[in-house]
């Protein structure tokens, strides 16, 4: 720690009842106010009168991704772009000896966009030094848009569980009248009506089965998660306009996962079709894998979590659909059903996964998101 550094920060814990409560008794303890500012998870930061970093914790350097090296001794201005904000709350704090806070300031840090809880507190105000803390307001809002999206499955699943029963039985009947009405009809070219009632009827009973089977039972086997996107690649490739380019960048050390193949195919597809019709006759499809560490999803810490991507450079999704997208028969376009992203979405947290999005005009980005579970009976490592 700088010199400056342990000046200022003594100065908080020489007050005796702080001494006490942080410390228990000095005598006893070889505790320094370095030791405490290590070891908070709050992001901490020292920076004086002309908001040079002086100090940070550890958990800073993880908020900011970058190093105690890289940090201190530079002003916020060379790291954070747009620092008017963090600068303001620290001047008021060095002006008033007061503390200040902000709600929810947005700033770009080594490329990354944070949303960032912040308080500043005078700890020298003759010296103009101030501590200013780091909340992380992102990952709770990825938390709270993961909510949203589990609880959006729960009732999708319900709807269209219900929407397939009560489309299909009336489908038996309409079948059956078509049947009887074509065996009274006199000639071939008023029996092509009925035949063409009963075709439909069929296929759209298959299109039910077929909803209400992908909640049957599973066949899940240990396979590499590119057996999958070179599947739906070359599935896209066979029936995409000559103006849409498709592109793969594959993370080649990706482990096995257990997984329900035909199921995580189905969820791709399903994905792989929606940007092939945003993009309409031309634009570019990027098909991504990628490996996440320790990984929180869905309120659960992950030690490794695979992710299959689809990216286009299309117009977006509508602003107005946005937060119900997954839910069923919600769609942007005229000819859309509205099932593909709610059974995309059913079928990848059968497989313990979620389906996430970013979304804005040229970029769309749907990401599948499958945590790596041992097989039943492998042994744990």
């Amino acid at each position: 720690m700088s010199e400056a550094l342990a000046v200022t920060a003594g100065i908080a814990l020489e007050q005796p009842h702080q001494t006490d409560l942080l410390v228990g008794h000095r005598s006893k303890s070889s505790l320094t106010a370095s030791d405490i500012l290590r070891a908070m998870t709050t992001a901490v930061l020292l920076v004086d009168e002309s908001f040079k970093i002086l100090y940070v914790n550890v958990a800073a350097e993880s908020l900011l991704g970058l190093s105690e090296r890289q940090t201190v001794g530079r002003p916020i201005a060379e790291l954070v772009l747009s620092p008017e904000e963090l600068e303001g709350l620290c001047q008021r704090a060095a002006n008033t000896g007061a503390t200040y806070s902000g709600r929810e300031l947005v700033v770009k840090v080594s490329g990354r966009d944070l949303v960032l809880d912040c308080r500043a507190a005078s700890i020298d105000q003759k010296n103009g030094c101030v501590l200013l803390e780091l909340f992380d307001r992102q990952s709770d809002r990825q938390a709270r848009k993961e909510a949203e999206l589990v609880s959006q499955r729960r009732i999708s699943r319900r709807i269209v569980s219900q929407l397939a029963h009560e489309v299909k039985n009336p489908l038996g009947g309409l079948r059956g009248a078509a049947q009887l009405l074509e065996r009274q009809l006199p000639t071939a070219e008023l029996k092509a009506y009925t035949r063409v009632i009963i075709e439909e009827a069929d296929r759209l009973a298959a299109l039910v089965d077929g909803v209400l089977r992908a909640g049957g039972e599973q066949n899940k086997e240990m396979i590499n998660l590119h057996q999958v996107t070179e599947h739906v690649a070359n599935l896209v490739e066979g029936e995409k306009p000559a103006g849409v380019e498709l592109a793969r960048d594959y993370d080649p050390s990706l482990p096995k996962i257990w997984i329900d193949r035909s199921q995580i195919i189905q969820a791709l597809l399903n994905l792989a079709k929606n940007s092939l019709q945003a993009l309409g006759a031309s634009g570019r499809m990027i098909f991504r894998t990628r490996a996440l560490s320790n990984y929180s999803m869905a309120g659960e810490q992950h030690r490794l979590v695979l992710s299959a991507e689809v990216e286009d450079n299309g117009p977006g999704i509508p602003e107005d659909i946005k937060e119900t997208i997954f839910y069923p028969l919600v769609t942007g376009r005229d000819t859309g059903t509205g099932l593909g992203l709610t059974i995309a979405q059913d079928l990848v947290s059968r497989n313990g996964g979620l389906i996430e999005f970013d979304s804005r005009p040229g970029l769309t980005l749907f990401q599948m998101r499958l945590p790596i579970r041992p097989a039943p009976g492998a042994p744990k490592p």
